[in-house]
């Protein structure tokens, strides 16, 4: 975003002006000063132009507006002695090119103290003379940098007068964000510290185990018991985030509450108890949100790239590029679901093998051919499940390269190999491996099945495992949605 903000030009002495002061005009050198400022402009117009009420500010910005092909819109929010907050409700506006706002010194120097980015003088004020321009710029709604030009020298007719950059200031943005991310496995908070630029800093991780997905996978809904226990479990993780102070609380819901017959109960009870509306997503935008935290913490490259995350109910694809996606697909493939409908002994049955391969390649088929990348694209996995098998495999290996940051490497035959092994396995070997936790030892060797028959039946060599998810990626786009980050 750009904004020009944009003092008044020189106007009629307010002693030699007996009418309206609203009405009183600029002098014959403020004219030329509005002139000047056009041409200051020139290299970068504005695409829109608002100006205070006062006469004198219309007629500062109407060469501007002229030579932009603009009109010159009227604004009550930008009065003098305006509250501060109903001024900041224009910055949302600078979306599609510069805006340029042209108000009181009082309200500009309000609006710089109030966003940080202006220190006053020994005097107490900000610079902001008559005819003056403060740039703020800013990847999102909210700016971050500005940059002070006042205009220097009387005018002529025929001469514009030239700007001179005073003051620079830039600050890092910072928003503390939670995410409540209520799935089919668990109820996961994630608190990060998010700058401007969209880095994530997380400060604080919870997790209370639920396998909603297994109740689902079972009953048509979910049970009275188990939905006032997860509205228990919201209402004490919203604590956690109020505790830890954070600014934004993005609760949303996945497959569980979206598949569940009573799913919208559910959630309408989570969202009195937060005091937040839950978002239910679906599929695709899960598909798409997880993506888009790929798109961040990783470099995708040129080629394609097969995105998916493998969930307690659901498995979501989506195949694009770095500049975006393609198709997009979710299926009812999660770990918890299919491990609720088929395994029935420890260790898994060859039977109960089987059919969670037939039901993988029957919920592909349809899918198969537009999720294929092509020769060389690459294949990026996350989700609770895939983290926990790519643990596994690390403490497997004698000797290990570290991996990129915030990635794991889980090739084809490594996977089959592990398959082999956690399927064989009971509860308690499985315990007793190293990098396996508790909570998802009885849900391994069923991942391992879901990601091993995706590998064949999509001609994946290897999947880079992500430490980024769906978390993140909903924490950038509503960040992004409220004008907090940059864009991707």
């Amino acid at each position: 975003m750009k904004v020009y903000w944009v003092r008044y030009a020189r106007a009629v002495a307010r002693s030699d002006w007996q009418g309206d002061g609203l009405l009183r005009p600029l002098s014959e050198r403020g004219l030329l000063e509005a002139e000047s400022l056009a041409a200051h402009l020139a290299a970068d117009p504005p695409t829109r132009v608002i100006s205070a009420p006062a006469l004198r500010c219309q007629q500062t910005v109407e060469p501007a507006a002229v030579a932009a092909g603009v009109a010159v819109e009227v604004e009550e929010r930008l009065a003098e002695g305006e509250l501060i907050a109903r001024v900041l409700e224009l910055l949302p506006t600078a979306t599609n090119g510069p805006l340029l706002c042209c108000t009181h010194a009082d309200v500009i120097e309000s609006l710089l103290r109030v966003l940080e980015l202006a220190e006053p003088d020994k005097s107490g004020r900000i610079p902001c003379k008559k005819g003056s321009v403060w740039v703020l710029e800013g990847g999102g709604y909210t700016p971050t940098r500005a940059t002070y030009f006042e205009p220097v020298g009387r005018p002529k007719r025929g001469r514009a007068v030239r700007y001179s950059a005073g003051e620079e200031f830039e600050r890092s943005f910072t928003r503390r964000a939670a995410v409540l991310d209520m799935g089919s496995t668990s109820f996961t908070l994630l608190i990060a510290d998010v700058d401007a630029d969209g880095s994530i800093r997380p400060v604080v991780g919870e997790k209370v185990m639920l396998r909603l997905g297994a109740v689902i996978a079972n009953e048509d809904g979910i049970p009275t018991e188990v939905g006032e226990r997860a509205v228990s479990v919201a209402a004490q993780l919203y604590a956690v985030a109020q505790q830890e102070k954070a600014q934004v609380f993005l609760p949303v819901a996945t497959a569980p509450v979206r598949d569940a017959r009573n799913g919208q109960s559910l959630a309408a009870a989570i969202s009195a108890a937060v005091g937040q509306p839950v978002r239910i997503l679906s599929g695709v935008e899960e598909a798409r949100l997880i993506f888009r935290a790929f798109q961040s913490r990783l470099d995708l490259g040129d080629g394609p790239v097969l995105g998916l995350d493998l969930g307690g109910g659901s498995l979501e694809l989506a195949l694009g590029t770095a500049g975006g996606i393609d198709a997009e697909a979710t299926l009812t493939l999660g770990a918890v679901r299919l491990h609720g409908e088929f395994v029935r002994s420890d260790p898994m049955e060859r039977s109960a093998v089987e059919a969670i391969r037939q039901r993988v390649r029957r919920e592909l088929a349809p899918h198969r051919d537009a999720l294929r990348g092509g020769a060389g694209f690459r294949t990026v996995a996350t989700g609770g499940t895939v983290r926990a098998l790519g643990r596994l495999l690390n403490e497997r290996r004698a000797s290990r390269k570290p991996a990129p940051e915030g990635a794991v490497r889980l090739s084809r035959d490594a996977l089959r190999e592990l398959s082999q092994r956690l399927v064989s396995s009971s509860h308690d070997e499985r315990l007793a491996m190293r990098g396996v936790r508790r909570r998802r030892a009885d849900l391994l060797p069923t991942g391992a099945i879901i990601l091993e028959t995706l590998a064949e039946e999509l001609s994946i060599d290897a999947f880079t495992i992500c430490d980024w998810g769906l978390r993140h990626g909903v924490l950038l786009d509503a960040l992004e949605r409220h004008g907090l980050v940059a864009g991707h």
